[in-house]
């Protein structure tokens, strides 16, 4: 049944074994319900794989730093620096949320091109689910710079006279819709980007393994090589801009009314 949803994978031989036992819930039975049992596999071993390295990262701080630990404080400073550049002085406080969302997208997408795995974000299913988590903490953030009132003052557009107070009631409705769109927004993006990618090169390795003509293999294997680099550095890419349109939206967010 894997086999015609996409290429065999490292957790076929899990999934079926867990099928025939009747372990499974139902949710993840059927075709949705493997590829949703896929989607969280892998998302689930890339969180292990960064808890570890965080683990080794952090146990072995070092004064002179080795390479692991100078690799992670240049991918923090980094990240530093686009926070600071996107949303201002302060907002190391939000390197958490921010800094973790970027490396795990990029794990998320650039898993896929190696062989018997699968982009977790090549399922809309995982970019809605990141897009709601992030849009959560921007509402929240917000809230805790401004009260709650100063919030809904803000999703009000900050009236300030007779005229602008007389159209809240039209632009509140508007400032929530835009809220409620920004994760159908983020999650799009990503999704589209991701399993396009992901698309093209399963197209190229069928036609290195089923080639319509002998010779197709060839240039084909030089396309895959070419596309799997170009599939790391829009990997990246879609983190950043995921990432930097959440720094955005908590800037406007949490901005107080003199900025």
């Amino acid at each position: 049944m894997a086999s015609e949803l996409h290429p065999p994978t490292i957790v076929n031989w899990l999934y079926e074994r867990l099928l025939n036992s009747n372990i499974l819930p139902d949710f993840f039975k059927g075709s949705a319900g493997e590829k949703l049992f896929q989607l969280v596999t892998f998302s689930w071993l890339i969180i292990l794989g960064l808890l570890f390295i965080s683990f080794i990262v952090s146990t072995r701080l070092r004064q002179l730093p080795g390479r692991l630990q100078m690799v992670a404080e240049i991918i923090t400073e980094q990240l530093c620096g686009l926070l600071e550049s996107l949303i201002g002085p302060g907002s190391r406080k939000y390197l958490g949320l921010l800094g973790t969302s970027f490396i795990f997208i990029f794990c998320l997408n650039v898993v896929g091109i190696i062989p018997g795995m699968i982009s977790p974000t090549a399922n809309w299913n995982c970019t809605v689910a990141l897009s709601l988590v992030t849009i959560i903490f921007v509402q929240a953030y917000a809230i805790k710079a401004n009260g709650f009132g100063g919030y809904l003052k803000h999703l009000s557009g900050s009236p300030k006279g007779i005229a602008m107070w007389i159209l809240v009631p039209f632009m509140f409705p508007i400032h929530l819709l835009g809220e409620a769109l920004k994760p159908l927004s983020l999650s799009l993006r990503l999704f589209a980007n991701i399993s396009g990618e992901d698309t093209i090169i399963l197209s190229i390795v069928g036609l290195i393994m089923h080639p319509p003509i002998s010779w197709l293999p060839y240039p084909s294997f030089i396309g895959l090589i070419l596309m799997m680099g170009f599939a790391i550095i829009t990997s990246f890419l879609q983190a950043f801009i995921f990432t930097a349109l959440s720094c955005i939206y908590i800037m406007l967010m949490t901005a107080h009314e003199e900025h």
